[in-house]
Order: C-alpha cells, then structure tokens, then sequence
C-alpha cells in the first residue's frame, strides 16, 4: 500500500534520501477548499500546470497529503516510512525528477474536469426557476397593461442582466447613450447585443409576480426574489462564524416600508433582515415590513426574535456561532441560543444589563484602559471592558475568562501601549461585520439604470447581490483570484456575446454629433481633396458616385462639389 504524508513532508524526505537515483511516483491529495462545496473544478490557477522551484509551491499544495508509490523492489528494501491515515479524496498526479528532487515538479491537469466559468456561477446564483418566473410574468404583464406581446425570450433576459450589470462599471448620465454612435459615450458591446428600442420595451413590462393575484403582503411585487435566491445562496455550506445585521436597500421615493436609520451609510431605504458569512457571503435575507415580517414570533422580542427566525428558515446546522450587535443581544438570547445548540456572542445595551451586579457606569469609567469586569450566570459570560468607552459582551462560547493583548494608542507618551483584551470581544471584532462586507461589495458596482418603479431597487440589489455571492463562490470554492470588477465585467460581457443578437445596423447620426461635425466643416483649414480609391462611395452633396473625399471631414465629395460643401 501506498505511505501517506503531506507534500512538503516528501520534498523534506527526498531530499536526505542517501540514494537519490532511485525513482519514484508521488500522488498529491489536494486538501478540502474550506466549507467547500462538490464542484467541476479540482483546484485553482496556481496548482494546474505548475514547473519550477518546489519551495515555490503554493501552500495549500504543499500542505496536501502525497502518496509515495514505491516498486516492488523498495518494498524488499524497506523505507523508514510510517503510515498515518489515508483520506478518501482521488489523488491527481505528480511526477518527480529523480536526479533533482527538489528542482522541478509538474502538476498534470486533469483535462476530464473543466473549471466553471463567471457566467456559470453567476447563473448558479440568479437561478432558472426566477428566470423563468421573470419571463413569464413580464409576458403575462405587457399583455395585461398594454396590449399586446412583449414575446420575451429567455436570451433576451440574460442579455438584458447583461447591460443591467455593465451599467454599474461603465456608467453614463442617461441609459439611452449607451447605444448613441457619438465617440465619447458609444458602448459597442451593449449597442451590438441588444436594440435600445428593445431594452425599453422590456423595462416597461419586467415582472416577477401576476398583479391579479396581489396579497396583503407590502413585498408582494418582490417575494419571488426574495424566496428564490433564499434557496439558490445555500449551495456554499454554512461556515461556522455567521454575522446577523440589518442590510439597507437605497430608496428614496415613498412607500410604507421605507425606512429611515440615523447614522448608517445608507440612511433611507428598505431594510432587510440579514444572515451572512464573516467573510460577506449573504445567506438568507427577509425584508422587514412590519408585522408582516415574515419571520416567526418568540416572544423574546424583535431582536432574538430576528436572530431565532433567520436561524430556523436558512436551516442552519447547530453548532455555527452567531454574532450579533446590542440591536439583538439580550439575556433571554443567550438561554435560548444555547438550548438550540448554538453559539452566541453580541454587545449589550446598558439598559438591558438593570439585574445585573456590574460597577455603576460612572465609576467604572475611571479605571484605567484595559479594565475589564467578568461575571458568569450559568453557560453565560457576561464581560465589560474599558477602552475609549465601556463596551459590553455576552457570550455563550467561553468556558473560562480569557484575553489577549492588543496595541492602543498612548496620546501622552505618543507611543503605542500594550493593552489587555477579552478574547470574546477579540472574536467580536473580527467576525462581526459580514452584513456589512456583503452591503459594501454590492454598493462598488451597482447597477445604475434607475427607475421609477418602487420595487425597482430591489430587483436591482437582487442581482448585485448575486454578484458579489457568486465572486466569493469562485474565490473560496473554485480558487479563482480575480476580483470583484473583473469578475463583474466577464459574467456582463459573456452574457452579451453569448446571448445578445447584433442588430444589422445602427440608428441615425445624434445631434451632438451632426454639430461638432458642421463646426469643423466651415472652419476653412486644411480641408484637401483626397482620391480615396473607393468607387462606391456618394458625393454629399449632389447624391452621385465619387472616388474623392475631404482628407479632414472624411465626407465623399466630387471636386466640383468641394467648394460648396464647405461654404467657400
């Protein structure tokens, strides 16, 4: 049987080999991306096709596991090898130089199994049952309204994402000039998938939902959105750290639901309810409406209530470790948290904490940095700390009272202090924040045709949002490393070659265009007749075939037309 080491445990062997003439097979075991899913792709750019220096090797290659596949006769010689356990993932070859073992390693592709593209993942994400749900309705919806078919193809819709997802990095004052012929603002990959005629005709119609089948629901236009990518984001495994936040969609019309949240980046829109990765990949979302909301009741008031509801509709598994602002953090929280199985970790609000026995703020204020006040009640842990202001954590997750020490700036001394700090509010800083991390991606690129619809925000973050879920799929799942704009032009441009239709020609000449070229039409200098050796061209002026232009204006011109032309 083959002997189980990681790779770079091999190299190290090979290399105080005292008989390096001998050959042999190495089989790299590529470990488990971190909650990774099973994907089409067996490892990133890096790993495939790699030659050169071994100590070069990429981390997550040199920690694999490698398989060294001895002859028969090493078997009868015997190696001084032990054998720990071997996984059960398929190796992928490796072959070594036995004259250098440690100068050059090449990784051999696996030409069976093809890495998805952008557009795949993305599409993965914005599933084919919303897809499908948009074309149908948005035909239902022009028949109803006005008329007459919209007859929208399934090609026209993803060409239509397409020009919605370029308009977020390539933005111009007015949509319309996207498919104007004018230099300066022409887009020839939108112009060339879809007719601007087109684009406002499905504008007008798209829908998600039938309006005769509207309920008491505020988010009715909306809840197939909500319902289906609720669904489609759960193909990345729940990681063990999850952040709850309150993400905010702008909008600044009217509506019931518009809310209005003081000191937030966005500070008017409609407010959703969010469950996401510490690293910003968004899980399960509810919009917030009310009593409408549609996450269930406990009893513990809306902030566990929230946490326990977002919890029970994604699904998730026990055992994640949930984090939480003082917007959501109560005792009552921790208790039930902990009978779920859950881990649990939040600052409090001083007006939550009445029962509890800690120094009076006032006094606790003038203890020196770093202070820290522990009390424990049952599974609970609850910790104020002095820094700049007192801050306040409960916690499920702590066993014993631990800190850590961090760098604080000493404005008397000018120079940086050592400070003690709780390790729970440590683990705080750095998992809290994946609500926010998804709302700062989404709002990089965000798709900036507008309308006047109220819902139309929505359906535009929709597919942001997609966006960015489906980058941090390809970056933590298949290996890729380009970032979120490369990542956003491939998927919008593929989706315009893909399924666009060319149009067989463009529209008229703008105005803009017309007057700036009339300006250098009279400006009488260094207009010069050229033969241009084209016999089809016609004059502008009197209609008829030319070979002569204006070496300036580039306009088919007769030499008797010349002078005319240009007002001489």
């Amino acid at each position: 049987f083959p002997h189980t080491f990681t790779l770079s445990e091999v190299l190290d062997l090979l290399a105080q080999d005292e008989f390096p003439d001998k050959a042999c097979s190495i089989a790299i075991i590529p470990q488990n991306e971190k909650d990774a899913v099973l994907s089409d792709c067996d490892s990133d750019e890096s790993d495939m096709d790699y030659e050169g220096e071994t100590g070069h090797l990429p981390a997550r290659l040199l920690n694999a596991y490698a398989e060294v596949m001895q002859t028969e006769h090493d078997w009868n010689d015997g190696l001084p090898f032990t054998t720990p356990p071997s996984p059960p993932q398929p190796p992928s070859s490796i072959t070594c130089q036995p004259e250098e073992p440690r100068a050059k390693l090449q990784v051999v592709k696996n030409k069976d199994r093809v890495c998805p593209d952008p557009m795949d993942i993305f599409l993965l994400m914005y599933p084919p049952t919303l897809r499908e749900i948009t074309v149908e309705m948005s035909n239902l919806y022009s028949t109803q309204t006005k008329g007459k078919q919209l007859n929208l193809s399934m090609d026209e819709l993803l060409t239509f994402y397409g020009i919605l997802i370029t308009s977020g990095y390539s933005s111009v004052p007015r949509r319309h000039m996207y498919w104007s012929v004018d230099n300066d603002v022409h887009n020839e990959s939108i112009s060339d998938a879809m007719r601007r005629k087109r684009f406002d005709e499905i504008m007008a119609s798209v829908h998600v939902v039938d309006n005769t089948k509207i309920t008491d629901d505020p988010f009715f236009k909306v809840r197939p959105i909500f319902s289906e990518l609720n669904q489609s984001y759960k193909v990345m495994p729940f990681q063990e750290w999850l952040s709850v936040d309150e993400s905010m969609i702008p909008y600044y019309g009217r509506h019931g639901c518009k809310q209005f949240i003081k000191g937030k980046p966005i500070r008017f829109g409609y407010k959703v309810w969010s469950l996401a990765s510490s690293s910003g990949y968004m899980y399960h979302m509810e919009p917030y409406c009310g009593s409408h909301t549609l996450l269930p009741e406990t009893g513990l008031g809306q902030g566990p209530s929230v946490i326990i509801g977002l919890a029970e509709k994604a699904q998730v598994p026990q055992g994640c470790k949930f984090i939480h602002d003082n917007l959501f953090t109560t005792l009552s929280l921790m208790d039930e948290m902990t009978k779920r199985g859950y881990g649990s970790s939040g600052t409090m609000r001083q007006n939550r904490l009445s029962d509890v026995p800690f120094t009076p703020v006032n006094a606790f204020m003038k203890f020196p940095r770093g202070t820290s006040e522990v009390l424990c009640q049952g599974e609970k842990l609850l910790v104020r700390w002095k820094d700049n202001n007192i801050v306040t954590v409960a916690t499920n997750m702590e066993e014993k009272y631990t800190e850590t020490s961090v760098k604080r700036w000493n404005r008397h001394r000018r120079a940086f202090d050592n400070v003690q700090q709780p390790k729970c509010i440590s683990q705080y800083n750095e998992h809290m924040g994946g609500v926010d991390l998804h709302d700062l991606q989404v709002s990089r690129y965000y798709i900036s045709v507008r309308s006047k619809k109220w819902w139309w925000p929505i359906f535009a973050w929709s597919l942001n949002s997609a966006l960015v879920n489906a980058h941090l799929f390809y970056r933590d799942v298949i290996g890729g490393t380009i970032d979120l704009l490369t990542f956003s032009r491939i998927v919008s441009q593929s989706l315009l070659k893909k399924f666009g239709t060319k149009p067989l020609s463009h529209g008229r000449r703008s105005l803009l265009s017309a007057t700036v070229e009339d300006q250098a039409r009279y400006d009488k200098a260094s207009h010069w007749p050229i033969n241009t050796m084209h016999r089809f061209q016609r004059c502008r002026r009197c209609d008829k075939r030319t070979t002569y232009a204006c070496e300036k204006c580039g306009v088919p011109l007769h030499i008797e037309c010349f002078k005319m032309y240009h007002g001489v």
